[in-house]
């Protein structure tokens, strides 16, 4: 059974689900031009129709049949007018392979020059082996060695350690089990990057230091007083320093007021 119907893009696969068709019947001959076309009557100057040639008929056209049914709108629009399997397959041929030769030319190029770039390691594995299908399905599978070099190659320069490593292992892993050790790396490296404060915390952060700033630049802008005794006091203490009622000096009572004693000649109180 033909499964796979002939487009612009699969020819070689479908060449490939054919041939083994066409040669288990014996038919690859009516394909590639070996097998003979009969005359059409016993001789030359006879109508009578010959035997080998209505055979021949009949089975050229139940593979006709078999081909036209494998075919896309697209594919028989190439072929409407031909009337034999032969001139069928060689229009297809020439209709379709070499478009199959270039894409599969692009695919392979697409292939080793992906990037993994902004993308997470499973992403750009899902969009690589996507490619590595195409390829496999138009009959062109992808080598395993090149198939886990241009991976390793295409994850960058931040996974240098890592596909160093692969690359020397005397056995290669193969892509399916690349895969999970590249996450599982991916994963290792972003637990090493720092973690940025949120946007909450760091407003917050930013609100408490103004406030420390503002506290300790209003602390450092209140005036000392010397009291009598030469210490250094600060409003910060919370106590104002006694003024006198003689003198109107602050830092003193007026038991203590040299003003007074001088008035009246005795010696401040120790």
């Amino acid at each position: 059974m033909v499964t796979i119907k002939l487009s612009s893009s699969n020819y070689l696969l479908w060449k490939s689900q054919l041939l083994p068709l066409l040669e288990s019947q014996e038919l690859i001959g009516y394909m590639d031009g070996t097998t003979e076309i009969p005359p059409r009557f016993t001789s030359e100057n006879s109508q009578k129709p010959n035997i080998k040639h209505v055979v021949w008929k009949h089975t050229d056209q139940r593979l006709l049949s078999l081909l036209l049914s494998s075919l896309t709108e697209e594919a028989m629009a190439e072929v409407v007018e031909l009337s034999t399997s032969r001139e069928v397959w060689v229009a297809l041929e020439n209709t379709f392979s070499h478009r199959s030769k270039a894409r599969e030319i692009r695919l392979k190029d697409d292939l080793q020059l992906m990037k993994r770039g902004t993308r997470s390691v499973s992403e750009y594995a899902r969009a690589f082996k996507a490619l590595c299908n195409q390829l496999h399905a138009i009959g062109r599978p992808v080598d395993g060695t090149d198939e886990v070099h241009w991976f390793l190659r295409g994850l960058g320069s931040e996974f240098s350690c890592f596909s160093t490593a692969q690359m020397a292992l005397t056995l290669l892993p193969c892509f399916a089990d690349l895969v999970p050790k590249a996450e599982s790396f991916e994963i290792f490296q972003k637990s090493l990057e720092p973690t940025a404060p949120s946007p909450t915390t760091f407003t917050a952060t930013n609100r408490n230091s103004a406030r420390s700033n503002q506290r300790s630049s209003s602390s450092c802008n209140q005036p000392t007083h010397i009291s009598s005794n030469g210490r250094g006091k600060g409003h910060s203490s919370g106590r104002r320093l006694p003024r006198c009622q003689i003198c109107r000096v602050e830092g003193h009572y007026a038991n203590l007021c040299q003003q007074w004693y001088d008035r009246h000649g005795h010696t401040p109180e120790a």
